[in-house]
């Protein structure tokens, strides 16, 4: 779909996306952390609280100056970018603070169990505020779509296989000690992994399309 000279013309987008990446990754794992949990506020309410503030000056930012404004499919991919690394983020503070042995029906696993379904439905209602009130798709965007959702497939394939082999022959190991909740969220944090590099995939693809179609304009 692209050469490899097109590289060079995206890498200050590539770095937008990591950047995103990386704080809402970072802002789960606090948000799971002991330090924000030791707070009379619920982590899953001050992170909700951040995702509204944070969809709601990205909408009036894009209102006021709508020549830079994304489409509404790239616009999706940002708030899925950040929601989908928030929720990875928290999820592996929770795999690491309940162990081996998850107790699924301890004080910590149900505190953070609560926590993670907020920030799910914060998720929801952010994407209500952030989203395009005029939704357009071409066919572009699901070219970008298909080509991002077989990355994405290669990616969750080698998690998968990583899991395998770590269960297969890691018996002696930590591996051996983990109970069957555990393996159940490492398996849907591999799904959200999947998700995230999903959305990664297209908005590189976008902005290689872009920065591309504006090289080749008189």
């Amino acid at each position: 779909m692209y050469s490899k000279c097109d590289i060079k013309i995206y890498v200050p987008d590539m770095i937008n996306i990591i950047l995103v990446a990386l704080s809402a990754l970072l802002l789960g794992l606090l948000l799971g952390s002991p330090w924000l949990q030791a707070l009379p506020i619920p982590a899953g309410v001050i992170g909700v609280a951040a995702m509204l503030a944070s969809a709601w000056f990205t909408r009036r930012h894009w209102q006021h100056r709508p020549d830079d404004a994304p489409g509404a499919p790239e616009r999706a991919q940002w708030h899925g970018l950040a929601s989908y690394a928030l929720l990875a983020g928290h999820l592996m503070a929770l795999i690491v603070r309940l162990g081996p042995a998850m107790d699924m029906h301890g004080p910590l696993a149900h505190r953070l169990a609560i926590d993670n379904w907020m920030l799910v439905a914060g998720a929801l209602l952010s994407w209500r505020i952030a989203r395009d009130p005029d939704p357009r798709r071409d066919e572009r965007d699901t070219l970008i779509a298909a080509t991002a959702l077989r990355q994405s497939h290669a990616v969750l394939l080698l998690l998968l296989l990583v899991l395998i082999l770590a269960l297969g022959f890691g018996g002696t190991t930590v591996i051996g000690r983990l109970n069957q909740p555990l393996l159940a969220h490492l398996l849907i944090l591999a799904v959200v992994l999947q998700a995230l590099v999903y959305e990664a995939a297209q908005l590189r693809l976008h902005a290689l399309d872009a920065r591309a179609a504006r090289g080749l304009a008189p």
